[in-house]
């Protein structure tokens, strides 16, 4: 009997353990949501920009640089860093000129395998 017991109270600790452990994550889990959330209002949403025509760049999610055509004089897909996705507007399009002061201030990076060429699925 008193084996039981010690088992009892032993599975009950855990229980009660296992419990707290869950709600602590959860509320910590949504905080950094909301906090996600707050940081991208606004901002840009894709991790690439890309030139489908000339001086005329679009968001775009996922891409493929050997998609990368005709010749042009920016390059064909960016990166958006980390400090971009802070900085850069959520916008349809960008012009060059945009695109030239995102570079400057290291919100842009020439992506790997890109060349100065337009964006041609």
């Amino acid at each position: 009997m008193k084996n039981f017991k010690q088992v009892a109270y032993g599975l009950l600790v855990g229980a009660m353990a296992i419990g707290f452990s869950a709600f602590t994550n959860a509320k910590e889990s949504n905080e950094a949501v909301k906090i996600h959330k707050a940081l991208k209002a606004g901002m840009i949403t894709d991790n690439f920009i890309v030139q489908p025509t000339l001086n005329n760049f679009v968001q775009e999610s996922s891409v493929n640089t050997s998609n990368c055509g005709d010749p042009a004089t920016r390059q064909c897909v960016y990166d958006v860093t980390t400090s971009g996705k802070s900085n850069i507007p959520d916008q349809a399009s960008y012009t060059a000129a945009e695109i030239d002061n995102y570079i400057s201030h290291s919100w842009l990076t020439p992506a790997s395998g890109s060349s100065a060429a337009l964006y041609q699925p």
